[in-house]
Order: C-alpha cells, then structure tokens, then sequence
C-alpha cells in the first residue's frame, strides 16, 4: 500500500482532533504541511533522522502517539472481542501521528550546506532508493523549513497517513 503520509506542524493534538472530527478538509490543507508520497513515520523517516544526528543505527524515538482517530485501537487487550470491523476509522483511516519533538528538533536542525550528504545517506535505504535525487533533496529542504517553523512557534509535528 502506497501510503500518501502529510507531514504538517499544529500546536497541539486537541488542535488535530478538532480538524480531523469536522472531516471538511484533510490536515494537511488546514495547517502548514509538506505533502509526501510513501514517507513513513516510522520506518523512513527515521533513517533522515539517523543521517542527520550521525548515529549508524535507526532511532528509537519514532511515533508513537496516535492521535487520529480517538479511542481504543480494535486490537488493544482492554478492547471488547469481536468481529474485525473493516469499515472502523482504526482499519480505514486517515490516521495521524505525533512526531516526538526530539525529531522536530533534529529535523529543525538541517543546514542547506548539509543537503547533498542527506540526500546521498538518505537516498540510499531501500524506502528512499527510486526518489528523484532533486526531489529528494527538496524534501528534506522542505521538513527542515516545517520543523524549525514548528520549534519556533512551540509547535508539534505530526503525520496524516491515507490510504
């Protein structure tokens, strides 16, 4: 499943939740966001985030705060047993994730002089090989400028995931 994963800076979950129950217009058109193809939260973008702090293994500290929809997920052990429910927000989405604002920081922290090297680590894992080199580059440009917006404004970065 090629995901459509819209990174975008909000200043807190109440804020999400509020765009995201009205259900008028996706997140990433009601805040400031970078719109993205495949970009997964927990599994590619943490290898920018490696890239970036120097280490040589993957972070730790990717999402793990959902933020949309609300309520119990269908397969957490306190949620009532029952028939897998394929039309439940948990099995359709969108689905939204907070960033730990560790990685806003590390991400607010791209230098443009940087760029090259980024796009060279980052375009060689296995989630990013077959991304433009340009397009690559402009993404990290991009998730730069929202992180260091967001840190600058005491914002959150978050995630929207659709299908």
């Amino acid at each position: 499943m090629d995901l459509q994963t819209d990174y975008f800076r909000a200043a807190d979950q109440a804020a999400v939740q509020k765009v995201m129950a009205r259900g008028d217009r996706p997140a990433a058109e009601s805040f400031e966001s970078v719109r993205t193809k495949g970009v997964d939260p927990t599994v590619a973008l943490p290898h920018l985030v490696v890239a970036l702090r120097g280490e040589g293994t993957p972070v730790k500290d990717g999402p793990d705060r959902s933020v949309w929809p609300t309520g119990l997920q269908p397969w957490h052990p306190e949620a009532p047993a029952k028939a897998v429910d394929f039309e439940d927000p948990w099995m359709t989405g969108p689905w939204v994730v907070e960033l730990p604002d560790e990685t806003r920081d590390t991400l607010a922290g791209i230098d443009r002089k940087r760029l090259p090297q980024l796009t060279t680590l980052w375009g060689r894992t296995d989630e990013m090989k077959g991304v433009e080199r340009v397009e690559l580059m402009r993404l990290i440009h991009q998730l730069g400028v929202l992180a260091r917006r967001a840190k600058q404004d005491g914002q959150h970065l978050y995630c929207s995931l659709t299908a």
